[in-house]
């Protein structure tokens, strides 16, 4: 009974969280108890759209211009989050399990420098901020799985209907209509479309 009432509460702040913090379009939007949306470095609502019939059970942080578009029926697994400063699009009926993390750049800059710069600063400086890192767009088309445990990085396009495997780490783009696995993912299969 108390873990109903829990997961109650935590329900109505998701959604207010989630709500605040969104373009929401359509209607039949299913939002996790654990689900949120973070914005920071001059974020807005308006850069995170979620399309009608969407569940979002995982985390989306948004810094600077950075830009997420979630389309209709598209899914987003417990525990993952989608990082990002640049754009990530995730196509409609689309699925993402848990524990996936798509991640449009490195989180940090590369230079020895301005790594050991960022660390004398408190959480939350600018030189900490996402838009100091190398980033790039990721687009994930339609009708794809995403298995769990995923990793999907930066400048990577994943074409409609393809499967990536769980525990598979994307650095590369990946064809429509097929399956890749692995770390760095590769293909495994070809014409899934036709089977």
């Amino acid at each position: 009974m108390i873990n109903r009432i829990i997961d109650f509460i935590l329900k109505i702040r998701s959604r207010s969280r989630v709500k605040n913090n969104t373009t929401i379009t359509g209607k039949n939007h299913i939002i996790g108890a654990r689900a949120n949306v973070m914005l920071s470095d001059g974020a807005q609502k308006e850069q995170v759209t979620i399309d009608s019939d969407c569940w979002l059970y995982g985390k989306i942080a948004v810094q600077n211009g950075g830009t997420v578009a979630l389309h209709k029926h598209a899914q987003i697994g417990e525990n993952s989050y989608i990082l990002c400063v640049n754009h990530i699009e995730i196509g409609a009926y689309t699925a993402v399990a848990p524990n996936v993390t798509i991640c449009d750049n490195n989180n940090h800059p590369i230079s020895p420098e301005q790594r050991k710069i960022m660390r004398v600063y408190p959480p939350g400086h600018d030189s900490k901020m996402w838009k100091h890192s190398a980033n790039a767009p990721i687009i994930i088309g339609e009708n794809c799985w995403i298995g769990t445990n995923v990793r999907i990085c930066k400048g990577v396009t994943i074409g409609d209907n393809s499967i990536v495997a769980a525990c598979s780490v994307v650095t590369k783009d990946v064809p429509a209509n097929c399956i890749v696995a692995g770390n760095p993912a590769r293909i495994v299969k070809t014409n899934i479309d036709k089977l």
